[in-house]
């Protein structure tokens, strides 16, 4: 049975499995060095990044699990004002929204985002933004689908590799 609840400290080694598993299923592909895309989970993914994530207030994770068995996560930031939308105020950002392959199109992604739009409006948040990698096709059509809009772009570079992204936006309230 599929199990959604906020993350604690305690979570933190299953999110850092889940990150380094889901970014590798869904993106290890675009590597064309093997050792940028494990350097970067290494680090990006680190348990204790990510007890140093979940500590800190402006930062909000979800934690999925089917049974005992974790299959995905989500992180919000508060306060994180973007320069591709106006006003510094009420500006958070859907920083990661992750889950196992095998357990796409269960509707997870739409429980998740809807969990997070309460928080964010509950902590005075009006807008939401986040980083979509262009050739996600499958994320950018379920965020465009929710009433989230292409405001931008901005390239990323991971080792050797650069990666380009839409800035997407949605008005929460």
């Amino acid at each position: 049975m599929i199990n959604i609840r906020r993350a604690e400290l305690g979570d933190a080694e299953s999110i850092s499995f889940l990150g380094k598993k889901t970014f590798d299923q869904s993106f290890g592909h675009l590597f064309n060095d093997r050792s940028d895309l494990i350097g970067y989970l290494d680090d990006t993914f680190s348990k204790i990044k990510i007890e140093n994530s979940i500590a800190k207030y402006h930062n909000m994770y979800w934690y999925v699990h089917d049974n005992d068995m974790p299959v995905g996560y989500a992180k919000l930031q508060l306060n994180a004002p973007s320069e591709f939308i106006e006003g510094n105020t009420g500006v958070c950002k859907l920083q990661k929204i992750y889950f196992l392959k095998s357990y796409a199109s269960q509707g997870i992604g739409g429980k998740l985002q809807n969990m997070i739009f309460d928080e964010a409006i509950e902590h005075g948040n009006t807008h939401l933004w986040l980083s979509a990698l262009k050739e996600n096709k499958r994320a950018v059509v379920f965020y465009e689908r929710n009433n989230y809009k292409i405001v931008g772009e901005h390239p990323f570079t991971i080792g050797k590799q650069q990666f380009d992204f839409w800035v997407m936006s949605k008005k929460l309230v």
